[in-house]
């Protein structure tokens, strides 16, 4: 693997050089680890909903270890329901996972603006070229249902951040989706993505082993948190269930019902509501009556893309 890193590597730095090195969003994760290292640029961004959040801490830690400024953002309440009724607005969607991850994105290319940056360097693409997502690890000792997993997750990859960031006259730069990247990680064999690490299977094994002795252990075998788990996202959702009665929860459902749309709990149906005062149901929208695409069986929009789960309300598997 030693060769394989090294070209690898090379390659990485060779990209970042070629890209501006005004600011970056920096979890503290593996992906953006990794850039930070390669491109130190003149501002690290950190948006945490929790003070207590992993990506707090790890972070700061990666941030000192290459003296980067680094600014950590905690946004007030108002404005993480403001971000949440903007994206549901502007991709006519749902989905809580959709949102959950990107109002941390959205805030932290508000904050690069606030701050006078013109670009952004995010981490988007590794972890579908490299094997990082944690339900990959269930088909670990199943190789070929793996490859399969892992092939469908190139051939679907699909990201947002640009419209989104070009909303803030901002330009972000993905060096993990650069083209010599992606022909580099579809050459690697499934062993180097997924392996073994002291008795835990870790994704982007290949990553981790490359960089463990420039970014160090701690931040290297720092499991895969999911943004809204690792900025703390998900503790806000518990807010989200407070906003909605019991006794409400039970007649909005009846009515989404109504809409052929199925809410899994309140976070699900305060998304629902969101979207119907911009949208009609999916099932009325007059923009689906022609669709030749089957329906997603939880809201009945158009699945109109090759993944496995509905954009528009988030169902999984469709």
């Amino acid at each position: 693997m030693a060769g394989s890193c090294d070209k690898f590597r090379l390659l990485l730095d060779e990209v970042c050089k070629s890209i501006p090195g005004d600011s970056i969003l920096l979890s503290g994760g593996l992906d953006s680890s990794i850039l930070l290292y390669c491109k130190k640029p003149r501002k690290a961004i950190t948006i945490v909903i929790d003070s207590l959040s992993g990506d707090y801490k790890y972070s700061s830690l990666i941030a000192r270890k290459f003296k980067v400024s680094h600014s950590i953002f905690q946004p007030s309440v108002s404005l993480i329901y403001k971000s949440i009724d903007e994206l549901i607005a502007d991709y006519k969607t749902f989905d809580p996972i959709f949102i959950r991850n990107m109002v941390i994105q959205q805030i932290g290319f508000q904050k690069a603006i606030e701050l006078g940056f013109k670009s952004v360097i995010i981490g988007d693409g590794a972890d579908e070229l490299f094997g990082g997502y944690n339900f990959l690890q269930t088909y670990y000792k199943e190789p070929k249902i793996l490859e399969s997993k892992l092939k469908q997750l190139i051939q679907n990859m699909n990201f947002v951040s640009g419209n989104l960031a070009r909303k803030y006259n901002l330009k972000a730069y993905t060096p993990f989706l650069h083209e010599n990247v992606i022909e580099f990680a579809k050459a690697l064999q499934i062993k180097e993505k997924l392996a073994d690490h002291n008795g835990t299977i870790f994704g982007k094994f290949f990553l981790r082993r490359c960089y463990e002795d420039k970014l160090g252990d701690a931040i290297v075998w720092r499991k895969k948190e999911a943004l809204e788990t690792g900025s703390g996202m998900s503790n806000f959702i518990s807010a989200l269930d407070k906003k909605i009665s019991d006794q409400e929860y039970i007649n909005d459902v009846k009515i989404a019902k109504n809409d052929m749309v199925t809410i899994r709990d309140k976070e699900h149906l305060y998304y629902y509501q969101i979207y119907r005062k911009y949208f009609q149901a999916p099932i009325h929208d007059l923009a689906n009556h022609n669709s030749v695409f089957r329906n997603c069986s939880s809201c009945h929009s158009p699945f109109i893309w090759q993944g496995s789960f509905c954009k528009v309300c988030g169902a999984y598997p469709v």
